[in-house]
């Protein structure tokens, strides 16, 4: 072969060595032992990969209902509106809550099929609740300002944008009411715009109230007393507890709101007296918290009845916005300009 000429000589003619190694070169390991702290380790190794898998399935199927509860806010603090230059303070307001749905948790009732806030039942009833709320109350507002048959078009196009529509995502129809609400608060201050009379607004702001508290009485009333009742409470009674305290949220802040906005009811004891009343009143339906709606017996050892609970506060809440509303409509007209007057004698006298 061609190649052979660069092979040692010694294996062209002998071939390859190979040595035998005999059992006298060999070393025996029968007795030989793993280390402990090799199986120690080994061990603990296995364990700690299988307890891994394991917390990995773990968390996967509990981390979409822990973000369902997490994403589940219902923001229902006071809203703060002083020192904030609004010519209508109840426009102020609607548009804080607006914002505050819409820049906090979102708006759920937008979210997608998957989102954890597309499988919440409180959440939802409350938005939608106070949607409703705030466009029945601009409502009120735009039929105050109307002068002759023409009605202020921003407050007309607020209430229709917040009433919604089926099908269609809320956030921008909410972002544009808001934005109309802002222009004729804008206008109204350069005199551009009709300004309802204060001790009309107040009254329609109560009789509208009443109303409010006695609907979501009946309603209350349906759930409570249905023959079958689910445990701790079906859905329907979930959305009919936080429909109503949305309403009463926004109530109550409204009160606040026009109460603030006009010190000189302070000078009438009936109406200023009225005006505490119903403000607890509806603040104590507001602020109630439970942590799972329970729509069972009354009188049983454990569960309470949130439903019945909200509706006697409705029930007070109804009661005190009826007595204002009456007080209000006594006041006489001229009253509040003539208090006016007079502390401005008062001031100006050494």
């Amino acid at each position: 072969m061609a190649f052979d000429s660069r092979l040692p000589a010694a294996y062209q003619e002998e071939g390859p060595v190979v040595t035998v190694l005999g059992s006298d070169h060999l070393v025996t390991f029968d007795y030989a032992e793993p280390s402990p702290i090799m199986l120690f380790a080994q061990r603990w190794w296995r364990r700690t990969v299988t307890l891994l898998k394991v917390g990995v399935v773990v968390g996967a199927v509990a981390a979409y209902p822990i973000m369902t509860v997490a994403s589940n806010r219902i923001d229902d603090s006071a809203i703060e509106i002083t020192g904030q230059n609004w010519t209508l303070p109840e426009v102020g307001v609607s548009i804080v809550k607006i914002a505050r749905e819409l820049e906090g948790a979102g708006w759920a009732g937008d979210r997608a099929n998957w989102h954890p806030q597309a499988r919440l039942t409180a959440m939802p009833a409350w938005q939608s609740a106070t949607a409703e709320a705030l466009s029945r109350h601009t409502s009120m507002l735009a039929d105050l300002t109307t002068q002759g048959e023409e009605v202020d078009s921003d407050l007309k196009a607020a209430a229709r944008l917040l009433s919604g529509v089926e099908g269609e995502d809320m956030r921008p129809r909410l972002t544009a009411a808001a934005e109309a609400l802002n222009r004729y608060d804008s206008r109204a201050g350069r005199g551009l715009a009709a300004t309802p009379d204060k001790l009309a607004k107040l009254q329609a702001q109560a009789v509208l109230f009443a109303d409010w508290a006695e609907a979501d009485r009946i309603d209350l009333s349906v759930q409570i007393n249905q023959d079958i009742v689910e445990w701790p409470a079906s859905r329907t009674d979930i959305e009919t507890f936080y429909g109503a305290k949305a309403r009463a949220h926004v109530a109550q802040q409204m009160l606040v709101a026009a109460r603030l906005s006009e010190p000189r009811l302070a000078r009438l004891p009936a109406v200023s007296a009225a005006f505490d009343r119903a403000e607890l009143a509806w603040g104590r339906a507001a602020q109630m918290k439970p942590l799972v709606v329970s729509n069972q017996s009354g009188d049983g050892p454990f569960m309470a009845n949130h439903l019945a609970s909200i509706g006697f506060h409705l029930g007070e809440a109804q009661d005190a916005s009826r007595n204002l509303a009456d007080l209000l409509g006594e006041v006489p007209e001229g009253a509040l300009e003539n208090i006016a007057s007079l502390e401005t004698r008062l001031a100006a006298a050494p």
